[in-house]
């Protein structure tokens, strides 16, 4: 809602008089009186149909192409079925309606996070991709945080945050290592009650004395900030995202160090890890990488982290970024 916000303010300091609309909403709108459509979703797509006038369409693109998430989704589905023997596709986050007019049809691609998020739709497109980094909320201090944290009982604590797709995010390899690793823990948030038979199988590992369960928490909380003063790394293996917020909201706020997939989106080159591939052997060796470094080493990629993603994914370097963009398309459009 705040990035929706500032898109729209953007426009208005351009001179245009803005209408939001829900990217599912399927009432009737009169696309005629518009010049510009920005945005994503069925009244994105359904400006295409019967027009006749000039409207400049600019698609934005919150993850990867959905061609690219789909696949990516289902194999970890596969995979999963081939490790548990059972196929849980309602644990990954799959997308019936491709919108192919989205990225086929606009006059140009807007794609949050890097440029692998951008090469999804380079292709599947010969539009002009703009990449754009998300903003994070800014709560906290993360060098405040960094000095109340100890270094030698957080780099045995580890938070997975995240909302829905267990599958899709990777919980299901986390479980199967941290049952293993018993002298580390996972944190883990999420809403995973409405996943119910994902959390009916991993029941046993739910129980594990070093894995627990907060459930869906909110940023503003005490419970939140008691975690990212807790934890000294956030580890995401997901297989498909759009420079996960998720991350940068742990790591802008309290300094965390990334472990995170490729395909989470997010650039952390000299303060987090990239994982090689999405399996427990590759994410174990990460994680006990991280458990068994120095604590100087921890504190260092900690701060790098914090002031980074502080700094990179800023709301005021997404509005400025976003503004960038937005004025290179008027020029070429008009």
């Amino acid at each position: 809602m705040i990035e929706a916000m500032e898109i729209a303010k953007i426009f208005k300091e351009y001179g245009f008089n803005v209408d939001i609309a829900d990217y599912d909403y399927e009432g009737f709108i009169d696309y005629d009186k518009y010049n510009f459509i920005f945005g994503f979703g069925e009244p994105f797509v359904k400006s295409f149909y019967g027009r006749a006038s000039k409207i400049i369409s600019i698609y934005y693109a919150t993850g990867m192409s959905i061609n690219t998430q789909n696949i990516n989704g289902l194999k970890q589905v596969e995979n999963f079925y081939n490790r548990k023997g059972i196929y849980l596709p309602s644990s990954a986050r799959l997308y019936e309606k491709a919108w192919t007019i989205q990225y086929s049809l606009s006059d140009a691609i807007i794609a949050l996070g890097n440029q692998y998020a951008g090469e999804s739709f380079k292709k599947i497109s010969d539009k002009k991709v703009y990449i754009l980094h998300p903003s994070f909320i800014k709560l906290y201090n993360f060098n405040d945080i960094i000095k109340e944290r100890n270094f030698d009982q957080a780099k045995r604590n580890f938070l997975w945050f995240a909302s829905s797709g267990m599958i899709h995010k990777g919980l299901d390899l986390l479980l199967d290592v941290f049952k293993e690793l018993k002298n580390l823990n996972l944190h883990i948030c999420a809403p995973l009650n409405k996943e119910p038979e994902f959390m009916k199988l991993y029941k046993e590992e739910l129980s594990s004395q070093n894995i627990h369960f907060y459930g869906f928490i909110s940023l503003k909380s005490e419970l939140f900030k008691e975690l990212i003063s807790k934890c000294a790394a956030v580890v995401y293996p997901s297989c498909s995202e759009g420079g996960s917020p998720s991350v940068l909201n742990v790591c802008g706020n309290g300094g965390l160090i990334p472990l995170v997939s490729k395909e989470a989106t997010v650039d952390v080159n000299g303060f987090g890890y990239t994982f090689d591939s999405l399996d427990t052997r590759t994410i174990e060796k990460q994680i006990l990488q991280v458990s068994q470094s120095d604590i100087s080493i921890l504190k260092e990629k900690s701060v790098l982290s914090g002031k980074i993603i502080s700094e990179q994914y800023s709301l005021n370097n997404f509005r400025d970024n976003l503004k960038s963009i937005i004025a290179e398309i008027l020029k070429i459009a008009f």
